[in-house]
């Protein structure tokens, strides 16, 4: 059949068969009219959901599967997390939570969450009845520090647990210098101290708390040593007391007591001429379980020709006095548990004072445990110090004519990991912080890592997730499904696509509950949590 050429207004040209089209020309706005034979459409039924395939009949067209897309998303979040040691941190329209500290949970909305060993698990922690002075924590610790020598104190727990405990006695007080003559004190020694790592106390039994009190000074001339410090001690039922003698005082002028005192950590200085210093009290007694570290006393030296010498430390034996000047204390030793996480040092002795008018004085920063200085000449305004309180440490002593000074307190700590003691199979509530929407979702993915630490939980019975877009106010439940494992009795659970339309607002979090749980029985433990929003 012939075919000719057709030039068309405003379109290329168009081949057409000359039986099929007559002379002139195709207007574009008319409309083709007649039937297109049905081989030309291919087979099947042509709709939007549809397409023309290959073979010519029309498919259905399948929406596309992301879930493994989200949930693998979501996994590698975790580990990026995990060797990040990352805590909770935002992707767009999504959050992954590894769990590597608390920042991502609201604990003001969440109950009985125990974070352990980088999961949660529903736990009740023991309940502590005490009247420390002082309290706090310190990382995973809790610690209990008392100071106060005019009552004894109280600590009770209702759970037996393994504590960290540190007991250290007061220190001596300086010895006073001697009215009329050149004579100088002799410096306070520090108090002996104990510590351990394992002390177990036993719950429902309540301790006795007593912290020993630092010596007390005399005035110049008295007729005696500067007072002892007292001992620092842990009692009660289920363990053997626990005792930290305090340091002795330092010796004064007066030829009837010129001799430091016995003490804790170390004897009191002399303070008269050619005078022995004080030895050292050792105890006989239990040694706590996991006791590291007992001191209990080192010698004080002698005192030589008018100058006194100083109270042994933590850490040594008292200095001997020399000529005229006072000598420096003993340093002390450090421990982290007076104060968490950050080394105190404790335990040093005071100085002793001179003898001679306007004589060197020992009056420098004092060592170690802030063991007293030591008092100036002849006369001058007595500038021995006192042991710093809580620190067991010795007090200055007098010069000519000048007063010495009073020992430090001692101190009593006790130190817990807060998870210790915990009794675990509660049920869980874990809810998390809001995060802020791009805009307003419809829909939202949950994937989490759960353990069955102990039994096995059902799914959507003994452990639930929720979706929120009002802070929490409305909470929509998912259905959980397993995709699969991530270890020995652990699994990947999550739901897609739920629809939250119902709620408002942008400030998303989610909810994951655990139910049924008992004690040995059935313990679920939730590693991770990712959600993601559109």
């Amino acid at each position: 059949m012939a075919k000719t050429k057709v030039k068309t207004r405003g379109l290329t040209d168009l081949n057409v068969t000359n039986a099929k089209i007559a002379a002139g020309t195709i207007d574009v706005t008319a409309k083709i009219t007649g039937v297109v034979p049905a081989a030309n459409l291919g087979s099947g039924t042509a709709s939007s959901s549809t397409y023309l395939a290959g073979d010519s009949t029309y498919k259905t067209i399948s929406e596309y599967d992301d879930n493994k897309l989200q949930s693998n998303i979501a996994l590698l979040g975790f580990k990026c997390a995990v060797n990040g040691s990352l805590a909770k941190y935002n992707l767009q329209d999504q959050i992954i939570d590894e769990y590597e500290d608390a920042t991502g949970i609201d604990a003001g909305n969440s109950t009985n969450e125990r974070l352990t060993s980088g999961g949660y698990i529903g736990g009740t922690a023991p309940t502590i009845t005490q009247d420390a002075d002082a309290t706090g924590t310190d990382g995973l610790y809790t610690w209990y520090k008392w100071t106060d020598t005019a009552a004894t104190g109280s600590y009770a727990t209702t759970a037996t647990t393994d504590h960290e405990w540190f007991v250290l006695g007061g220190g001596g007080a300086g010895g006073s210098g001697g009215t009329t003559s050149s004579y100088s004190g002799g410096g306070g020694a520090a108090g002996g101290y104990r510590y351990g790592t394992a002390l177990s106390l036993t719950g429902g039994n309540t301790y006795t708390i007593t912290v020993g009190a630092g010596g007390t000074a005399v005035a110049a001339g008295t007729d005696a040593s500067g007072g002892d410090g007292g001992n620092s001690i842990i009692s009660g039922t289920g363990i053997t007391t626990i005792t930290s003698t305090g340091g002795g005082g330092g010796g004064t002028r007066q030829a009837s007591d010129e001799n430091g005192q016995d003490g804790g950590s170390g004897g009191g200085r002399s303070g008269g001429n050619v005078s022995s210093g004080g030895s050292a009290t050792a105890i006989t007694q239990y040694t706590a379980a996991g006791e590291t570290t007992t001191v209990q006393g080192y010698d004080g030296g002698d005192g030589h020709a008018v100058g006194g010498g100083s109270g042994g430390g933590a850490s040594g034996a008292g200095n001997d006095g020399t000529g005229l000047n006072g000598v420096a204390g003993i340093s002390g030793v450090s421990n982290d548990i007076i104060e968490t996480g950050t080394d105190v040092t404790y335990g040093g002795s005071g100085a002793s004072g001179t003898g001679d008018d306007g004589g060197l004085s020992y009056t420098g920063t004092p060592l170690g445990g802030a063991g007293g200085g030591g008092n100036g000449g002849y006369l001058d305004t007595n500038n021995a110090t006192a042991g710093t309180d809580g620190l067991g440490a010795g007090g200055g002593g007098g010069g000519r004519q000048a007063d010495g000074n009073d020992g430090g307190n001692g101190i009593v700590v006790l130190r817990k990991l807060t998870i210790t003691g915990v009794t675990y199979g509660d049920d869980l509530t874990l809810q998390s912080t809001d995060t802020t929407a791009m805009a307003e979702p419809d829909y939202a993915d949950m994937v989490m890592l759960m353990e069955n630490s102990v039994g096995t939980a059902t799914i959507n019975v003994d452990i639930k997730g929720y979706i929120s877009k009002d802070s929490g106010s409305t909470f929509t439940e998912g259905t959980l499904v397993d995709e699969g494992t991530w270890g020995t009795n652990k699994k990947i659970y999550a739901f897609h696509d739920l629809d939250i339309s119902a709620q408002s607002g942008t400030s998303m979090c989610y909810k994951i509950t655990t139910h049924n749980q008992v004690a040995s029985s059935k313990e679920t433990k939730i590693h991770a949590t990712s959600i993601g929003w559109r």
